[in-house]
């Protein structure tokens, strides 16, 4: 096991022999807690369920379920796909909303802590870095109900640890989100010889799910609760991220990658999202708990895994 500082060796063995309960079982953030817990954890009990596996938007689901009694709830349930959100808000309502407040009714039968991942999306457009103190303004029904999710946490279950993540990349082939869509359309662009891409410059932080998923585990083994921001040091815009992914993949002589302005992509989105958004580690910093890296650095240790040598065969 390779520990980031030697006092997380010692604070995550409070972590051994507990019983993890993770819903979201086929997403990404949910099969990186899972590898996670499996490489810094001794003897864990971990009980992962897709949706198909366990319905939490359905009380009744939870009946085969009420012999576990966790230890630990980690959350990462819920409709991702802001687009489709906006098109049926009473879905993202019952998958967001309703899921998280029967979470919580469990959780409060068996004396679970709640771990709650929050969006970067529940803040507006912003050219200063928010932190925690930043009061959110969703701009699409996404945020709108992750907010509210995250406001019943705090209001009715304290026993809740909410981290308000970076936008993520991993999972390799589970990888919805920026990375994953664009690495896999570079490799069709290749094979095509298309030597040209246009990308927005929409500005975010391109953070890495093990990152957050390990730094996520230590607040766990601290019993923290309440709000964080984790986010990847630095920032950039999808355009520039890009850059670098073609660079690192030593793709510069096989595609040439253009900007275009990210209000213009933005009109081919149902859900608004942020042209800016920026966030600090602020309350992990005080803490000297902040185990984030420049996002550079993580992205490029990530493509270095044979599987992008593969998708680009």
């Amino acid at each position: 096991m390779k520990f980031k500082f030697n006092a997380d060796r010692e604070i995550l063995k409070i972590l051994n022999n507990k019983k993890f309960l993770i819903t979201g079982g086929k997403g990404m953030l949910g099969n990186s807690f899972l590898k996670q817990i499996k490489l810094y954890v001794k003897n864990p009990r971990i009980y992962l369920y897709s949706k198909k596996d366990l319905d939490i938007s359905n009380k009744k689901s939870f009946k085969k379920i009420n012999k576990i009694k966790p230890d630990f709830i980690i959350h990462c349930a819920a409709l991702v796909n802001a687009d489709l959100c906006e098109k049926k808000p009473s879905l993202a309502k019952k998958n967001i909303l309703i899921a998280t407040k029967n979470i919580i009714n469990f959780a409060k039968k068996n004396n679970s802590k709640i771990f709650f991942p929050q969006s970067f999306l529940i803040y507006k457009n912003s050219n200063k870095i928010v932190n925690e103190n930043t009061k959110p303004s969703p701009l699409s029904v996404y945020g709108r109900y992750k907010l509210l999710s995250e406001k019943i946490l705090l209001k009715s279950y304290p026993n809740s640890l909410i981290v308000r993540m970076g936008g993520f990349f991993g999972g390799f082939d589970i990888d919805t989100n920026f990375v994953g869509k664009i690495t896999k359309h570079i490799s069709k662009l290749i094979k095509l010889n298309i030597k040209e891409i246009t990308i927005g410059d929409r500005v975010w932080q391109p953070s890495y799910v093990d990152d957050l998923t390990y730094n996520s585990l230590i607040l766990i083994a601290h019993d923290k609760f309440g709000l964080y921001n984790m986010a990847s040091l630095g920032s950039c815009s999808f355009f520039d991220l890009t850059k670098k992914i073609v660079k690192y993949l030593k793709l510069s002589k096989k595609i040439n990658v253009k900007k275009t302005s990210a209000k213009l992509v933005g009109k081919r989105e149902l859900a608004k999202r942020p042209l800016s958004l920026i966030m600090e580690n602020k309350r992990l910093k005080i803490e000297n708990l902040d185990r984030q890296r420049k996002w550079e650095n993580s992205l490029k240790e990530y493509l270095s895994n044979k599987y992008f040598k593969n998708l680009l065969k």
